[in-house]
């Protein structure tokens, strides 16, 4: 059984820098070439491919058309009434996230843009509190690599200070060495509005300016 294949289907209008952040850091979770991002506009598919394989089309698109093997795909959706477990992974090989930064509450876009366009696809949930998409990646692949979720915490809510006050992210984090896993770079981002110039230069290239 090889690694999971996770299927980020971007969803935004945008490729925003909280989105560049979270999506870097599925793939270091992950592994670049454990990571597909689908429905990518042409425009932003050379950036992407830093960070796993790009494919314009949708996975709704590529499940219909046969790309894909629908009894192979488990579609990770807050609104499945199953919880994912161990032994989905000894059958699905692709697990598709939603590419959405997180609405309060949540507006079940998920289902909306996927789920409900994949009736043939079984879909899973990760608890009952909204992730962030790195969060949910983290989430597939310690309970793939550990057989289960034993030793793992999670924190619901973060709270990031900033000069002008406190910035509160509603969501729920898995713990890591016993602090909440965000995407490197993205508490400096919700601080100065801004990527770290070092991240700057990775995604856009030597010299750049944040675009």
């Amino acid at each position: 059984m090889g690694s999971p294949v996770i299927v980020i289907e971007h969803l935004e209008e945008a490729l925003s820098p909280w989105l560049i952040l979270e999506y870097r850091h599925a793939s270091a979770i992950a592994g670049r070439e454990n990571l597909v991002f689908t429905n990518v506009p042409p425009n932003y598919t050379r950036l992407l491919s830093r960070y796993g394989r790009v494919v314009n089309e949708s996975v709704v698109r590529l499940v219909k058309s046969g790309v894909l093997k629908a009894s192979e795909v488990i579609i990770l959706d807050p609104r499945a009434s199953r919880r994912i477990e161990y032994e989905d992974f000894l059958r699905a090989r692709y697990f598709v996230v939603g590419g959405i930064l997180g609405d309060h509450p949540p507006r079940r876009r998920t289902y909306t843009y996927i789920t409900s366009k994949l009736p043939e696809c079984e879909a899973r949930n990760i608890g009952e509190q909204q992730f962030s998409i790195d969060g949910t990646v983290y989430y597939i692949m310690y309970l793939f690599r550990n057989r289960g979720l034993t030793g793992l915490g999670f924190v619901d809510g973060v709270t990031v200070e900033t000069d002008h006050g406190y910035v509160y992210l509603p969501y729920r984090y898995p713990l890591v060495e016993g602090r909440p896993l965000l995407a490197p770079g993205l508490e400096y981002y919700i601080r100065y509005r801004r990527l770290p110039p070092e991240i700057v230069e990775e995604v856009y290239g030597e010299g750049s300016r944040e675009k």
